[in-house]
């Protein structure tokens, strides 16, 4: 009898998933290579400057903060909006790297959320700049069969911000309190 319930227990473990969902979709190749493709081209649309390849990746009720708070963007139509900027014809993506990609998908399949630290790179009038070690996040949900971000957010570990950023940003509180 204690073999029977035991290979029962074993069987519906393995073939229903954990609290009787179904395994999620992480186990599915293609949805992780489809979702880690979409993270890529949330950067990579910049190289060729694809806008409306770019505004496919965000859905219409998407929340976007970057690493500034002039940034912080609700919704597709007001992303367009902010897009605008990166139409000057003197900038251009050159090139992106995410490491640490960490992909979690739902136990429904239909929700993925990542992390990942990336160097986002690009040039402006010939001169190259790029954004490193930036703590980026998202979700992203399966809507009418692609995958569309929700949410993006990135940011820098409060110890490793950019010494060019703290001067940039910062450096008045510096000042003010040596002078008190």
């Amino acid at each position: 009898m204690k073999n029977w319930v035991f290979g029962l227990t074993l069987f519906m473990s393995l073939f229903h998933g954990a609290g009787g969902y179904p395994a999620a979709a992480a186990e599915i190749p293609a949805e992780r290579a489809a979702v880690k493709k979409a993270i890529e081209q949330s950067i990579g649309w910049a190289i060729e400057k694809d806008f409306e390849a770019m505004f496919r990746l965000w859905a219409d009720d998407l929340f976007h903060f970057w690493l500034f708070s002039d940034s912080i963007v609700v919704g597709l139509e007001n992303f367009k909006k902010h897009a605008e900027g990166w139409r000057d014809p003197d900038f251009r993506g050159t090139r992106f790297e995410f490491r640490d990609l960490r992909i979690v998908f739902s136990r429904s399949g239909d929700v993925a959320w990542y992390s990942c630290f990336l160097d986002d790179c690009g040039s402006y009038k010939g001169k190259e700049f790029c954004l490193k070690d930036v703590f980026q996040t998202g979700v992203l949900e399966k809507r009418d069969n692609r995958w569309v971000h929700v949410l993006m957010h990135g940011s820098y570990p409060v110890d490793k911000v950019p010494e060019n950023y703290v001067r940039r940003f910062y450096s008045g509180l510096f000042e003010k309190k040596e002078s008190q």
